[in-house]
């Protein structure tokens, strides 16, 4: 599977950390920053809050390198940015995200310059690996492309020696750095092999805030990853090229001990397809019995391979998976057809009929396209009622960066501010209504759908005047 350009590159990444760890004068000290969903448009606090899974291993990493480290969680601890940069004095401030939060990480960037010029600047994490460019910013100084938390933990290796060589930045996998010309350089990126990531995460900060994080009524809840990237390629979706496009992942027997190793009793798999392999996931059940664990599951998968899959599926179920998160996306297959999702209606039926007679929870996720007719809605939603779905996710069709669906219909795009990139807005103009009329029905739906979900007594957890008026408020 992997070719041995892309092992040495691992392999070299992480002796010269190794190397570098003998040589630290003075630690570099990190503030990490787990940049906040939105700070102007809907959010889901107190809905959808996802534990920082890829910051708590970045945070370990650096942490067993020997740096002092600290996460800044805006979303929930009251501490002022600035005046945590005169108190923790950072070396190196990180931050990352996906495309609706790019404004806010540069703002980082930016207030860390502003306060304090020698600081270095670094951001990663999803969206920099296939847009990094976008980032080229005199107030960023480093963006990591790779998933290898070790690349961070070398460059603060080097951080800690004054005027070290920019050629030692050279065999950091993906990094780009700015030269003092203000010129940047792009190392080559490969795949990172996710078995080198540390077995043993530290969650404290996971811990400290485990009431606030949840998926719905799933609270707390707490985050694991399998694998990076997918198998499939779906036209619109980005995470399908995450590391590179290649699909990597976790020994099955370690992942099953990260699992009972975690103190929470609800998991959340984050894989944007978690259901891939019927052999490994059958290993996956073994172990799970073996080690005897009793925790509660959630993870996606694709409805195809439910149907195909029935006598694995009530494994799972039996193993505690009691919640699958399944893009059926439309209700019609001229739309699915456009997604190349490879599946059609009526495969989405049966899988909705199999889940409910073996007692397993759905989450629905619908796409709202803006191909839309007014009679698309109505079928949507009529369609939801008949099958009587109980949680249903429906999303305005976004355009992702670096993906091909962005780059055909880039030059049409309503907006260039990032934050509307949050499947909430009308990116692209609606072919038969205006965006005004398309927003109204849109919100219309997604009422509907909330209240019917309610008359299933879903969403009793949720203050329901305070949630509308900010859904309403929020375009």
């Amino acid at each position: 599977m992997h070719n041995s350009l892309f092992y040495d590159k691992i392999i070299a990444t992480h002796f010269f950390n190794e190397r570098m760890k003998g040589t630290i004068m003075k630690p570099t000290r990190i503030l990490l920053i787990h940049t906040e969903e939105t700070r102007t448009h809907f959010n889901a606090l107190g809905i959808v809050e996802n534990e920082p899974l890829e910051t708590e291993i970045l945070y370990t990493v650096l942490k067993q390198a020997g740096h002092p480290v600290r996460i800044y969680d805006p979303d929930r601890e009251p501490a002022c940015f600035e005046e945590l940069l005169s108190s923790f004095s950072p070396d190196l401030v990180y931050a990352d995200g996906v495309v609706k939060q790019v404004p806010y990480m540069l703002d980082y960037m930016q207030r860390t310059k502003a306060f304090s010029p020698k600081t270095a600047t670094i951001l990663g994490g999803v969206f920099a690996e296939h847009n990094y460019r976008s980032l080229y910013k005199d107030t960023v100084d480093y963006i990591s492309r790779s998933y290898d938390p070790c690349v961070i933990s070398a460059l603060a290796s080097l951080l800690s020696e004054p005027d070290f060589p920019s050629s030692l930045l050279e065999n950091l996998n993906g990094l780009c750095y700015r030269r003092k010309d203000g010129s940047w350089t792009e190392n080559t990126i490969h795949p990172y092999d996710i078995n080198l990531l540390p077995r043993d995460i530290d969650r404290s900060h996971f811990y400290q805030y485990q009431s606030r994080f949840r998926l719905l009524k799933h609270n707390p809840l707490a985050c694991v990853r399998f694998a990076y990237s997918c198998s499939h390629k779906c036209t619109f979706c980005y995470r399908t090229m995450m590391n590179c496009g290649r699909y990597v992942h976790k020994d099955v027997r370690n992942f099953a001990e990260e699992i009972r190793n975690i103190q929470c009793d609800n998991i959340y798999i984050i894989d944007d397809n978690f259901l891939v392999d019927p052999t490994t996931l059958s290993q996956f059940i073994a172990a799970i019995r073996e080690l005897n664990i009793n925790k509660n599951f959630i993870c996606y998968g694709r409805c195809d391979f439910i149907l195909k899959n029935k006598d694995l599926i009530k494994e799972l179920t039996q193993i505690g998976f009691r919640y699958f998160i399944v893009g059926f996306e439309a209700v019609r297959d001229n739309y699915l057809q456009k997604y190349d999702k490879k599946i059609e209606v009526d495969d989405s039926l049966s899988c909705i009929r199999f889940m409910k007679n073996i007692h397993a929870g759905l989450y629905a996720m619908m796409i709202i396209d803006t191909d839309f007719t007014p009679a698309d809605f109505t079928s949507m939603y009529r369609w939801v009622k008949e099958q009587q779905l109980e949680y249903v996710i429906p999303s305005i069709i976004t355009p992702l960066p670096g993906t091909q669906m962005y780059d055909d219909c880039k030059e049409k795009l309503l907006t260039t501010d990032w934050r509307k990139w949050d499947y909430t807005h009308v990116l692209l103009p609606p072919a038969h209504m205006s965006t005004p009329a398309f927003y109204i029905r849109y919100q219309l739906l997604v009422l509907r759908l909330f209240f019917l979900a309610r008359r299933y007594g879903s969403y009793d957890f949720i203050n329901a005047p305070s949630l509308i008026s900010r859904f309403l408020l929020s375009r």
